[in-house]
């Protein structure tokens, strides 16, 4: 396993001080997220006419076209086929391209239809047949080739990306992988006007993948014929949001807000786990595990019994066996957050170990959320202390 996979995000929470927090809302002005794309089929779509090229996503079944800028493409972390794009990778060694090790999760989007996100690849222009001499096609075609021509990425793995597709007689071509750096040989080609092939993520998290297309206008006649008057495309950002803590982010904040740095105004990442974007004492992990907005100065501690949103309550209940403190807080069902984990824990000092909680009580409130109380496992007697905090890890 990729040690880096195994590092985790740790954000401890000290709930004796919450008390005394001041709670304000206000909506921050200019936040706007960009369009998420989910289940839908979509192309990423290079035009040349008149000289000039057109780069959109491509609504098809009479959806409009679309900005690349303006746009994120999520990758649901659910098991693949039917709930999502998490998969297995394979043991054999073919599959290393893919920048995980064998057995280990990979996130895909196939290349065969889905009723999930699934885009392919557009091309409309007069463009000249030429013989290849690629070892992956070398035959004549009226080809143009989509080179990578970079991968951003934000999240706590490596973060590769790759391009494959599934050959008749079961071959797999391998035509882009980010793991083993970034070459000429990074180019998919196609021929058709339209096709599609499999992306493959490495790690959940957003992604910033950057292509050019390329193809010929003429040849010179020859046999085989030999291209002629070449025309590239500018750089275009694509965007792709991998599992539900990136598609969370992705609904808040603008696409080029999602990664560090950005091709147009070098503007860094805003949305980054321990950014603190609303400036309201909260970070991003936890106003995520909180069901807390990263958008408004919203930080409030929750409502015992009824509340569904807010840091975690603390507070002593001497109801059974002694008084002791009970922490109550929100959590996100598994299913939809799968790589988050909540650890209510106790201590007699902040300087202790700290221990679990006990007799853990859950009560659901939607599809999403579920309410949580805990005690503590040690009563409160005398003059000693305690304190209780809720640890949130995403993997």
């Amino acid at each position: 396993m990729n040690t880096t996979r195994n590092n985790f995000v740790r954000q401890e929470i000290s709930m004796f001080r919450w008390i005394s927090l001041l709670i304000a809302v206000l909506t921050l002005q200019g936040a706007q997220a960009g369009t998420l794309l989910k289940r839908i089929h979509v192309d990423h779509a290079f035009r040349y006419g008149g000289g000039e090229w057109e780069i959109v996503i491509h609504g098809n079944d009479g959806d409009p076209d679309l900005d690349p800028e303006k746009v994120v493409m999520v990758v649901i972390d659910q098991p693949f086929p039917s709930e999502g794009g998490r998969a297995t990778r394979p043991s054999s060694g073919q599959w290393d391209f893919l920048g995980v090790g064998a057995n280990e999760d990979i996130w895909l989007i196939p290349q065969a239809f889905t009723p999930l996100l699934w885009p392919g690849w557009r091309t409309e222009g007069r463009f000249a047949e030429y013989f290849d001499s690629d070892p992956r096609l070398g035959f004549t075609s009226r080809f143009v080739k989509i080179s990578l021509e970079g991968v951003t990425y934000s999240g706590l793995g490596a973060g590769h990306f790759s391009i494959w597709s599934n050959q008749t007689g079961g071959v797999t071509k391998q035509w882009i992988s980010s793991a083993d750096g970034i070459t000429e040989e990074d180019g998919y080609y196609f021929s058709s006007g339209h096709a599609h092939n499999n992306f493959g993520f490495s790690d959940p998290g957003v992604y910033r993948v950057d292509y050019s297309a390329s193809a010929f206008l003429s040849n010179d006649g020859g046999s085989p014929p030999a291209g002629t008057n070449p025309v590239t495309s500018p750089v275009q950002s694509f965007y792709y949001a991998v599992g539900t803590y990136a598609e969370w982010k992705a609904s808040y904040f603008e696409p080029h807000e999602l990664v560090d740095g950005d091709p147009v105004d070098d503007s860094p990442e805003v949305a980054h786990y321990h950014s603190d974007t609303d400036q309201d004492g909260v970070s991003l992990l936890l106003e995520y595990a909180f069901n807390l907005s990263p958008v408004e100065m919203d930080s409030k501690v929750l409502v015992p019994w009824e509340g569904t949103s807010g840091l975690p309550a603390v507070q002593f209940d001497d109801s059974d066996n002694g008084k002791r403190l009970v922490i109550e807080y929100v959590r996100r069902r598994s299913r939809g957050a799968p790589r988050l984990s909540y650890h209510p824990e106790f201590s007699s000092s902040l300087d202790a170990e700290w221990a679990d909680g006990v007799s853990e009580t859950v009560s659901p409130v939607d599809a999403t959320w579920e309410r949580v109380r805990v005690v503590d496992p040690v009563a409160a007697g005398g003059e000693s202390a305690r304190f209780g905090r809720v640890r949130v890890e995403l993997e």
